[in-house]
Formats: structure tokens, sequence, C-alpha cells
């Protein structure tokens, strides 16, 4: 079906992973488009036909004269065949919602990335206003907090650039909206202070964002025995944060040990960069600071350690206790 382009405002197409930030776009284009009064909102979850899609856009409610339709996760947008072609249904459903009156509403929302290539999908981008609402890439999060914050007045001091690149790199999933809560947050605990410090951080940062590992890490770069067995219980508190936390460990000395060996070859300080993923001078800097505290060997020592701690851990031949291990490393 050939479908004149019309992007529509009151037809809109949302999809991505960061589902988040989907729902509240959302919320807001209905809230927006009836200025602030949106009427109740029938909702498809994964359910419904093209023909209850029709009744529910061309249906009126006896007190409102207004509709709003949400269809999610619609059956139509899941792969397809490329041999299948489109039947009489879904044309008329295409034709229907091209023609929206401008009392009647309907969003689509997608999660995850729908196929572009079908003839469905290219004829709905053809029809509606779309937006692609994509979760952050960890690597980005650190600088787009420190604009919030900017936007805010506030600045962040070197130290607490390089705790930001640490923190929020080694996160799986980042989301605008979960950084602007966090900025908010941090911009209310400032107060009248025009300085981010990293102490106002550690304290602002929620547990979920895995602070723990940081200072632990902190004290195990400084060899602190006493208080890496004193934070171990915490750190390491099952299997799954186990694993993770190790995995953190385990990363941190591999970059010092790529440090070093570039450094003793004399490699040029920008393919130093490139291979341990710096983006900005505070994190080279952050980095060299950290690779002092190690020597060379000692990084190397610690990653088979670990590996091997890992392997007899999954055989359930393990004699040695993680502890005995992380105490180990403070007395070299």
């Amino acid at each position: 079906m050939a479908v004149k382009k019309l992007n529509r405002q009151n037809c809109c197409l949302l999809y991505g992973d960061d589902l988040v930030s989907a729902n509240l776009r959302k919320n807001d284009l209905i809230r927006r488009y009836f200025r602030g009064n949106p009427p109740d909102v029938t909702l498809f979850d994964g359910n419904g036909s093209y023909e209850e899609y029709k009744n529910a856009l061309e249906g009126q409610s006896l007190f409102n004269p207004q509709t709003a339709v949400v269809i999610h996760n619609p059956f139509f947008l899941k792969r397809i065949s490329k041999s299948e072609k489109e039947d009489r249904p879904q044309n008329d459903f295409l034709s229907l919602i091209s023609q929206l009156p401008p009392d009647t509403f309907l969003l689509i929302l997608q999660d995850g990335k729908p196929d572009k290539r079908t003839k469905i999908m290219k004829s709905l981008l053809s029809i509606c206003y779309s937006e692609e609402l994509s979760l952050m890439n960890p690597k980005d999060a650190a600088g787009t907090l420190i604009r919030m914050l900017a936007d805010e007045g506030k600045q962040v001091d070197y130290h607490a650039r390089a705790y930001l690149e640490t923190v929020l790199s080694s996160w799986d999933e980042i989301s605008a909206p979960l950084l602007q809560t966090e900025c908010d947050k941090i911009v209310l605990m400032c107060g009248a202070r025009s300085q981010v410090t990293q102490k106002l951080l550690e304290i602002a940062l929620p547990e979920y964002m895995n602070q723990g590992i940081f200072r632990f890490t902190d004290a195990l770069l400084d060899k602190n025995s006493s208080v890496v067995l004193e934070s171990a219980d915490r750190v390491f508190t099952d299997i799954s944060t186990t694993i993770k936390n190790l995995g953190f460990l385990s990363a941190k000395f591999r970059k010092i040990k790529i440090f070093k060996e570039m450094q003793r070859n004399r490699r040029p300080e920008k393919e130093m960069w490139q291979a341990l993923g710096i983006r900005s001078s505070w994190m080279w800097k952050n980095m060299a600071n950290e690779a002092r505290k190690v020597r060379e060997e000692e990084a190397e020592w610690f990653l088979l350690r670990i590996f091997d701690y890992q392997l007899k851990s999954r055989q359930g031949s393990s004699d040695m206790e993680l502890k005995d291990l992380l105490l180990e490393y403070c007395m070299k």
C-alpha cells in the first residue's frame, strides 16, 4: 500500500530499549495533545486485533467526545516473512489512522527496535510522528550528567569527574530520566554551593550504583588490608554480586597491566588512550594515579590468582577463601 508522508501529530510511534523514557514520553505526548486534560486511555497491551483497534479509535464516549488509544507491543510489528503480503485489514487500519480526526489520538509503543524493512513499519513511519528512545551508552553518561549539572549552575571538580567516569561507565543500563533524577538530587544536596565534590557524590549516589566496590577498590589499590578485610563481606555478598565485583576488579587490574606494558614500551599517549578507552583528561589522570600504586608484576599476579580462584570455585575445588587472596595481595 502506497502511503503519502503525513507524520500526523495525533498518531505517534515510540520505540526503543529505554522503557522508562518511552513511558514518560508516552504520558507527556498524551497530556500535551489534550492540553493537560486527556480522556481515559484505552490500552491494548500486547493484545487486540485490527477490528478491536478500529472500534476503539472510532468509538466515542457519551461523556467525552475525545478519544485516546495506546497500542503497546502490537502483533503487527513482530517480524514477518518477506513473502507475506499486506492483507485487507492491515490496509484498512493504515487508511484509518492516516485520517484520524483531531479529537482522536493514537500512540503505538514498541519495546525494542522493530524491523523497519517491513511494509507495515515503513507505512507507519510515513504516517506517524515517530521517536526512538534508546538507552544511553554508559561511556557517555558521566559527560551527560556533568552537562545537566552545569545547566543548573553546578561545577563538578576534578576528583568528582573522575569518580563519575568510573562509576557510571561500569553500569549495564543508563537512561536519561535516571540521570536527571540524580542530577536533581545532587543539586538539592549542594544547596548554595556551586561545586560538586567527590565526597558529596559518594553520599548522593544510591546503593544500586554499587558504590561499595569503588571504595573497596581504592582500599585494595592502597593495600589497606584492614579496610579490605572489613569491607569484603559487604562487597561480596552472594554469588551474582561476587561474580560482578570480581569482574570489575579484573577489568581494573587488566587496564593497569595494559597501561604499565604500553608505558614500558614507550607507546604514544594517544595510542594508550585508545587501548584503555580513555575519553577525557581526568580519566587519564585517574588511570595514571591508580597505575602508580601497582607494579606490573603485581597486576599480573592478581589477574592470574583471580582467574585461578574463579576456575576452582566453579569446579568446587577451591581451597582458598577470597579474603585470603585479597589479604595476600595487600601483603605483597
